[in-house]
């Protein structure tokens, strides 16, 4: 069964444990964080939130916490455009597109601040997750070959030696970046141009001579009609 993260809007700083009915939903992911969203926070954001009594899995004899993330909305964006240069290390050109959709789909909430809803993804389940969340968002700020590796590995995405090494999945590359956005926000995927040929060169590393197409100029005969008598 998937887990899932919500990004939601809120009307204050009071972090909720869970999204009940994708209340004031800006977008879903599921399986992980997008990069997109942690690009919008930083470490000191994260705090953890209490499971409510009237959760429907609240035990009074266990005090459940999960770690979240609160910023007000502006701070948000604010970040996401500074952070813009920095994805772009390991992005390639149309999933860096993919980064104003969620920026306009953040802008568009009517509420002052913006939350990350983490208490059903299996990663945050355990104490002490709030550590490994801090350092998923610090990691955005640095060059740590080997932080940015673990960062990419929860998208579910490979890195290779170095920056130049990224390889997204084809099907869910865009869900690692702003995960499912609402249809008037989502930034259409534009195909790759194709690579041009280089053209051939000689011995001497000159542009080979174009070779001419002789043309056939001898006109094909005009069919020639039968005598009427031929046709009996």
């Amino acid at each position: 069964m998937s887990s899932h993260s919500f990004l939601i809007a809120r009307p204050d700083n009071r972090p909720v444990f869970s999204s009940p009915d994708g209340a004031n939903e800006i977008a879903h992911a599921s399986d992980w964080i997008p990069l997109g969203w942690l690009a919008m926070f930083e470490p000191r954001d994260v705090q953890l939130v209490e499971e409510p009594p009237e959760s429907h899995s609240y035990d009074p004899e266990t005090i459940t916490r999960c770690p979240t993330i609160v910023r007000k909305k502006d701070a948000a964006i604010d970040m996401l455009q500074k952070r813009k240069a920095k994805l772009a290390k390991v992005l390639p050109l149309h999933l860096q597109e993919q980064l104003g959709g969620l920026e306009k789909a953040v802008r568009a909430s009517p509420l002052p601040y913006v939350q990350l809803v983490l208490s059903d993804l299996d990663m945050f389940a355990s104490p002490g997750s709030e550590r490994s969340l801090r350092q998923l968002i610090s990691t955005l700020d640095g060059d740590d070959v080997k932080q940015w590796r673990n960062l990419l590995a929860s998208v579910d995405t490979e890195m290779g030696k170095d920056f130049s090494k990224v390889q997204f999945p084809e099907l869910t590359g865009t869900a690692a970046i702003v995960g499912y956005l609402p249809e008037q926000f989502t930034v259409p995927t534009k195909p790759e141009a194709p690579a041009k040929v280089a053209p051939k060169k000689d011995a001497k590393g000159k542009p080979a001579p174009k070779t001419a197409v002789k043309q056939n100029k001898k006109a094909a005969a005009p069919a020639t009609k039968k005598p009427w008598w031929k046709f009996w």
